[in-house]
């Protein structure tokens, strides 16, 4: 059985890989794989097929797999946390809590210096006030859910929903006094998009990511313990409030800057965990590397499609992964509302 489910997580990240290389491929302006050969063996007779690939294509094809990586990984430790099956970081308002912050800071930017509004520490403040917004959310949202040491899924629920109208507010406040321009690039925004990859925002994700990985990893034995409850957690010595607030800092941290980056990009974090759990089971030993390989294979297909479906054009790729996750998350409703009823 280890045997296999180990086989399920080298097969994806192999399907990962050739769906990287494939991707390269795709967009309004086509490039073989004998092209990108020439390509990089000679730039200069190919400076053309050069630009779009090192400066447009595999940016935007290496971000969507950090990304997918992020929501995946976050939406795992987050259903660990709450013990509950529906949580996810855009369900719950944890991804519009990050919006909010970027919203806030974007409405403050006239009052701010010109050195955190423009230039590259806009790279730093944008996540920042990102991670803040996503910090401040996720933990109003657990204290308002903890009742008596559990969780309540309703509160929970609910909780979310008063976020997401909250940003939803925040959101008419930018429409009414911004231009159109800029009105067309927010909301863009705010369905989520890839399009703006650059090598800057790469190495920003990546640290991210890959610390957030780490400590997922490391504290795969304590999220194992977690799942048998709180009580059996303390008393095989874990410090179940510790790493509450450590999974707390690290999914804000991680879909924070996620979210600034690259907008709100829905139900990753739901389903993929979701899948995961079906392949591999609950062991966080298999369920974390798994959760992570299918986050980026998801959205570099989900990605794959928000361009090339209205091409040369492309749809927001929040609007794909919303139309594969929202049935998703109703039958996940339906089918536990069957099991509460028997």
């Amino acid at each position: 059985m280890v045997g296999l489910k180990k086989l399920t997580i080298w097969i994806f990240f192999i399907l990962v890989i050739l769906s990287i290389i494939l991707n390269i491929t795709i967009g309004a302006f086509s490039i073989s794989f004998s092209q990108i050969l020439k390509t990089l063996l000679n730039p200069e007779e190919n400076k053309i097929y050069y630009q779009v690939l090192i400066d447009i294509r595999l940016p935007r094809v290496i971000l969507a797999v950090l990304i997918g990586i992020a929501f995946g990984i976050s939406g795992a430790m987050m259903q660990t946390l709450f013990k509950n099956p529906l949580a996810d970081p855009s369900i719950i308002g944890v991804s519009a809590g990050a919006s909010a912050g970027v919203v806030i800071f974007m409405l403050l930017g006239s009052f701010l210096p010109s050195l955190l509004y423009d230039g590259f520490l806009s790279y730093l403040s944008i996540p920042f006030s990102a991670f803040l917004g996503a910090l401040i959310t996720i933990f109003a949202i657990y204290k308002l859910a903890t009742i008596y040491n559990k969780v309540a899924v309703t509160v929970m629920l609910l909780a979310g929903i008063a976020i997401n109208a909250m940003l939803g507010a925040l959101i008419g406040l930018f429409t009414y006094v911004s231009t159109d321009e800029e009105l067309k690039s927010f909301t863009f925004w705010t369905m989520g998009s890839l399009a703006n990859s650059d090598i800057k925002i790469i190495f920003t994700m990546l640290p991210i990511v890959i610390v957030t990985c780490i400590f997922a990893i490391n504290k795969k034995i304590e999220l194992n313990l977690m799942l048998l409850g709180e009580d059996e957690a303390k008393n095989s010595g874990v410090n179940s409030e510790k790493l509450k607030k450590l999974i707390i800092l690290f999914v804000s941290l991680a879909i924070g800057a996620s979210v600034a980056f690259c907008g709100i990009i829905g139900f990753i974090g739901l389903v993929v965990p979701h899948i995961a759990r079906l392949l591999v089971g609950s062991n966080h030993k298999f369920y974390l590397p798994l959760s992570a390989i299918l986050g980026a294979f998801i959205l570099l297909w989900a990605d794959s499609l928000a361009r090339m479906i209205i091409a040369p054009a492309e749809l927001p790729i929040g609007i794909i992964t919303a139309l594969l996750g929202a049935p998703f998350f109703l039958w996940l409703l339906i089918k536990n509302r069957q099991s509460t009823m028997n």
